[in-house]
């Protein structure tokens, strides 16, 4: 009876009924990476524990244990240099969840740092790198767009 229920919700919601919300994951994201690009840590380690909570509510997806690891990581870190070394991981793999995301309705550019070869999200086309901060704020491109 319960198959028959969520086949019946899937057909006639047009999705899973119990689909992560990866935009409310990325807002989340998205005030870690602002906070280290304001060379904040404290925000940033607030922003993290914020992440790592809103990953674990989440239903299952893909991506989810490989995602809470790399979180989980970034929420130990100590210092901003160690959580801008730990934040790639995560922004490898949250831009996985964007791009197959068909009903995320916002611009994402994932973005690049050739110096420190490591990737991150913007809602903003302009670069304000979080891993260098004030020091390099402009470092970087764009590598690749969700529309």
């Amino acid at each position: 009876m319960k198959k028959l229920m969520l086949v019946l919700v899937v057909l006639f919601f047009g999705f899973p009924a119990f689909a992560q919300n990866t935009a409310n994951l990325l807002n989340n994201y998205l005030n870690v990476k602002n906070a280290l690009v304001n060379g904040d840590s404290k925000a940033a380690s607030e922003a993290t524990t914020s992440l790592y909570e809103s990953i674990k509510k989440e239903d299952s997806f893909n991506q989810k244990q490989e995602l809470l690891q790399a979180a989980e990581k970034l929420s130990k870190a100590g210092n901003i240099e160690k959580q801008r070394a730990e934040l790639n991981n995560v922004s490898v793999i949250l831009w996985k969840l964007v791009e197959s995301d068909k009903k995320l309705d916002q611009t994402v550019y994932y973005q690049y740092c050739p110096m420190k070869k490591t990737y991150w999200l913007s809602k903003d086309k302009e670069i304000k790198n979080p891993y260098y901060g004030s020091s390099m704020l402009t470092c970087g491109k764009v590598t690749s767009t969700k529309q």
